[in-house]
């Protein structure tokens, strides 16, 4: 929705000298936001808007009206008033359906309906709510299908596959998400080499996902390098804070503390706070892990006030899992608990599995760390099995996760460099309680393998299930609704793929019960999806 010089939504037909000057603000404005002058941007968007509050409206303003709203709803965003950009949003979409009530899809409205529609459902993400987000992302969609190859469609088809792959990486449905992100990459490099640097960058985070950080690094490198020259400075600053996080996940401190004060000063210049905070989290996360703990103190209470203010779920979750994790190392254990329990909320809201096992799998450092700081031998105990109660259902739902993908190598990379590791602490800690039963039916179940016939579970009736007893404190249940969960268990028709069926549950002695099989119900209770099937079947 920008100008003849930018990458925009240009329209059809010219809306004529009567708005000649609304054109001239509007254009004149996205070029300061391209430039990072966000405020003088809103300003002069403000005042083009003023120009259609007129009692004669005719389709022409209603099709600016909703022009500048959407560019409004897009500053809203990231200034972190999320509020504000769903209402400046919803409104665009109104005044998109009295321009074409009145005169069709002359100027090009329905393009910019479509384009809102994807700006809402990025914001609808950020707010953990992915429903919302794909209803509008499939609305999105039908109001492209079968329009003409032009210059704006193009663009559409793009910004859609490229929103899709993010909604799909919060969705933890990683090889669908790398699908969108490369159709998104197809049609930037046949059409907008500049916009290439955005898949780019999706690309980077699903290598991260699975440990490949020098593949990460060098996409961002790419993404950083297509930003700058094409002059976006806020989307260079933000591949320059992902190079960050993962220089940090490389155990290079220095580099990654210089690449996020790099970018957060960026966004602080460009008048993005919500962004800066987002990194100001990363700041911390990187000095944290470096030892830096006063800095990491000093610099996370900030952004959570951000990120809190704003409604960012998914930033939120993981500063408060930061929280939790400096917290355990000050030994305030019950604080930490409070903030893992907080962090988790918010990841379930999402339907976010893999983050709630990942989570658990902190809460259960933190109390393998508690245990380390006493020396009577009861609690030492206690606190053991509380560890493994929170990292033998993490290390098997992590695990199970790898059913999600088609046969091939993601599965395996996911498998080698995430599973594997925490099975490895689940192990560990059966072996530090010496219980043999466990350590020999985990390791049977480890070296299973898949099965092509078995049927699945129902992950409703899974989640239902009465949470089994554990040697362990008295805890509450842990209950939790998974708002997207037809997206997270793979039932959603929009993702289809290849898929084995679910491996049978083993039985490893048949003179004794399954030491195994009550961790593995309490797994599918807590996250709610089937990690094996029904089918019982020996191991010998």
């Amino acid at each position: 929705m920008t100008g003849d010089d930018l990458i925009g939504l240009h329209g059809k037909e010219t809306t004529g000298p009567r708005w000649a000057p609304f054109k001239q603000l509007n254009n004149a404005a996205a070029r300061l936001v391209h430039e990072g002058r966000t405020t003088e941007a809103a300003a002069m968007f403000e005042q083009a808007y003023r120009l259609t509050l007129v009692d004669d409206l005719d389709g022409a303003g209603y099709d600016a009206r909703a022009r500048v709203l959407g560019n409004l709803a897009t500053l809203a965003e990231h200034r972190g008033d999320t509020a504000a950009a769903l209402r400046l949003a919803g409104d665009a979409l109104d005044a998109c359906a009295s321009a074409e009530h009145d005169v069709g899809d002359r100027f090009g409205t329905v393009a910019v309906r479509t384009a809102v529609l994807i700006q809402r459902s990025q914001t609808h993400q950020l707010l953990g709510r992915y429903h919302h987000a794909l209803a509008d992302l499939e609305a999105a969609l039908a109001l492209t299908a079968g329009t003409d190859d032009n210059d704006d469609n193009r663009l559409l088809a793009f910004n859609l596959h490229n929103t899709r792959s993010v909604l799909l990486l919060r969705l933890e449905h990683l090889e669908a998400a790398e699908a969108a992100a490369l159709h998104a990459l197809d049609l930037a490099t046949a059409h907008y080499p500049a916009l290439a640097g955005h898949p780019y960058s999706n690309l980077a985070y699903i290598a991260q996902a699975h440990n490949d950080h020098d593949t990460a690094m060098a996409y961002l490198q790419l993404a950083e390098q297509l930003h700058t020259a094409a002059g976006d400075t806020a989307q260079a600053a933000l591949a320059v804070a992902n190079q960050g996080r993962v220089a940090g996940r490389q155990g290079d401190r220095d580099a990654a503390v210089a690449l996020l004060a790099r970018a957060e000063r960026a966004f602080l210049d460009g008048e993005q706070p919500l962004r800066a905070a987002e990194i100001r989290y990363g700041r911390a996360h990187a000095a944290f892990d470096s030892g830096a703990v006063e800095e990491a103190r000093a610099l996370l209470p900030g952004a959570i006030e951000t990120l809190r203010a704003a409604g960012h779920v998914v930033a939120l979750a993981e500063a408060l899992g930061l929280q939790g994790d400096m917290l355990a190392a000050d030994a305030d254990f019950a604080a930490a608990e409070q903030a893992y329990v907080e962090a988790r909320e918010l990841y379930a809201a999402t339907g976010a599995r893999y983050h709630l096992a990942r989570l658990d799998m902190r809460r259960a450092f933190a109390a393998a760390a508690a245990r380390d700081r006493t020396d009577d031998p009861d609690e030492r105990r206690q606190l053991l099995q509380v560890a493994l109660y929170f990292s033998l259902p993490s290390a098997l739902a992590t695990d199970a996760v790898r059913h999600q993908y088609a046969p091939g190598g993601a599965r395996e990379r996911w498998a080698a460099t995430v599973a594997i590791p925490a099975m490895a602490h689940a192990l560990h800690l059966a072996m530090e309680l010496r219980d043999g039963a466990l350590i020999s039916e985990l390791l049977e179940h480890m070296s299973s393998t898949v099965s092509l016939h078995a049927a699945g579970h129902d992950a409703a009736a899974v989640a239902a299930l009465d949470p089994i007893e554990l040697p362990v404190p008295d805890f509450e249940a842990e209950e939790f609704a998974f708002a997207a969960s037809a997206f997270v268990t793979g039932a959603a028709e929009g993702f289809p793929a290849p898929r084995f069926a679910l491996p049978p549950r083993l039985r490893v002695n048949p003179n004794r019960e399954s030491a195994l099989e009550p961790w593995i119900i309490e797994t599918e209770r807590r996250y709610g999806f089937a990690i094996r099937s029904d089918q019982v079947v020996d191991a010998w």
